[in-house]
């Protein structure tokens, strides 16, 4: 969970208005944390409501320190009156202190997971009849594209907290929309002041949002669907946790990569390349992890003007579950503000032509093994520079570095999606032709 970290608010005239909105940022992610523990849910978010007209309040009460409040407040107060969701807001702190809770109720929704591209079978149903679900289940057809869907897909159950009046917007991101035109209000208030624009951090990323993210949705505040999520494996009906699935990766303190792999990793994200010099530097550090250690896990690198912002390392034991990491990947990509993905590992690579429909490159007979490394932008063409695999016995080797721009990633569509590219036809053409989005190399 991402929370406010504590700041120094002692010596700003306006300190009792900041921590009151880090209180508010602080509430929203308790709502998040109880998103399926419905009386939970209810206390936070309408905490986190009446907390956010507080901030309103504190800050007319400090109207003495502005030599012209009024002016500059009346514009601020214009523009909100013909808001619908901060007329909402207002209401609805009324309601919760002068009538009772608000009436929300909570909707489902449901869909299998089996392609790295949208699409599938979907249904909406009402909390109370959570056993409905099982009904998208028994809709699965029996047929090539059905098998491939029990094999590797997933049912993914949202629940979604809606109250009556606004039934336009998720509760959460209601609120999360609130927050960002009330910190872009307070923000404007240290502006007059000749204050320090206030600052909040995250104390799990150590990220800091300043004016262009607090001015609308934090990035913490994007992308809250694990978090509402029940993930269940088809093939088991075992539940699937992404927080299992994936580990930070910090470099700067690993002393192993200079002392086993001879290796600074200043040098790897240094230089004036851009992201396909990063890629380069990468993919040439992995040939010497994989050498000594036989072996490379799977490192997914999000950059913004080339340098990483979340390193991550993804624990993946099925294939499925590459849908929902890269899923994953695409909220971290818009809560990072990132403009380049590349991921890093061994892959199954086969001919295309060897691979059947709905299969990926893991059940051709004519697999190979490879180290490989893509890189994703927001404008480019997709770039993957691989390497076979050759093992002999306990030895392994490398065999040269195979550069390929453009091609189908299939597995990078949700962060397509996440930057508001189009996916390229060619990549829809081939997995309706092929396996509906897994890939092939």
């Amino acid at each position: 969970m991402a929370v406010t970290a504590p700041q120094d608010h002692s010596k700003c005239p306006l300190a009792a208005v900041d921590q009151r909105l880090d209180d508010l940022h602080r509430q929203w992610h308790q709502a998040e944390a109880a998103y399926f523990d419905p009386d939970g849910f209810r206390v936070a978010i309408q905490t986190a409501i009446q907390t956010s007209r507080t901030v309103t309040f504190i800050l007319q009460s400090n109207k003495r320190l502005f030599a012209n409040f009024d002016q500059w407040y009346k514009p601020w107060q214009d523009k909100w009156r013909t808001d619908p969701l901060m007329c909402w807001m207002r209401d609805a702190r009324n309601k919760i202190e002068k009538q009772g809770d608000l009436r929300a109720h909570s909707i489902v929704h449901a869909e299998i997971v089996a392609s790295h591209l949208e699409g599938g079978p979907k249904i909406e149903v009402p909390a109370e009849l959570f056993q409905n679900t099982f009904q998208l289940i028994k809709s699965i057809p029996q047929n090539e594209l059905g098998d491939h869907i029990r094999k590797n897909g997933v049912v993914r159950i949202q629940r979604r907290w809606v109250e009556n009046t606004l039934p336009d917007y998720v509760l959460l991101d209601a609120v999360a929309i609130a927050y960002g035109r009330i910190a872009g209000l307070v923000h404007d208030a240290h502006t007059q002041l000749g204050l320090p624009a206030p600052v909040t951090q995250n104390d799990s990323t150590g990220a800091t949002y300043t004016e262009r993210t607090r001015d609308g949705r934090l990035p913490c505040m994007v992308g809250h669907a694990e978090t509402r999520s029940l993930d269940i494996w088809l093939a088991t009906g075992r539940p699937i946790k992404l927080t299992e699935m994936e580990h930070q990766v910090d470099l700067r303190d690993s002393e192993k990569l200079g002392t086993r792999y001879d290796l600074d990793p200043k040098g790897i994200f240094g230089g004036e390349k851009g992201p396909e010099g990063v890629l380069q530097n990468l993919f040439a550090a992995a040939r010497k992890l994989f050498i000594t250690d036989r072996h490379h896990v799977t490192v997914a690198f999000l950059l913004r003007g080339g340098r990483p912002v979340r390193i991550a390392r993804l624990q993946l034991d099925e294939h499925g579950e590459m849908y929902l990491i890269m899923r994953w990947l695409a909220n971290e990509v818009v809560r990072q503000d990132a403009d380049a993905v590349i991921l890093l590992g061994e892959v199954w690579k086969a001919p295309v032509e060897s691979v059947g429909r709905y299969q990926g490159a893991a059940d051709s007979p004519q697999r190979m093994e490879a180290l490989s490394a893509t890189l994703v932008t927001k404008t480019g063409e997709p770039i993957t520079l691989s390497a076979s695999i050759e093992r002999v016995g306990t030895e392994v080797s490398l065999g040269t570095t195979e550069p390929q721009r453009g091609g189908a990633v299939f597995a990078f569509a949700p962060i397509y999606s996440a930057w508001g590219r189009e996916i390229p036809k060619g990549w829809l053409d081939q997995s309706n032709s092929n396996d509906s989005g897994q890939p092939t190399s």
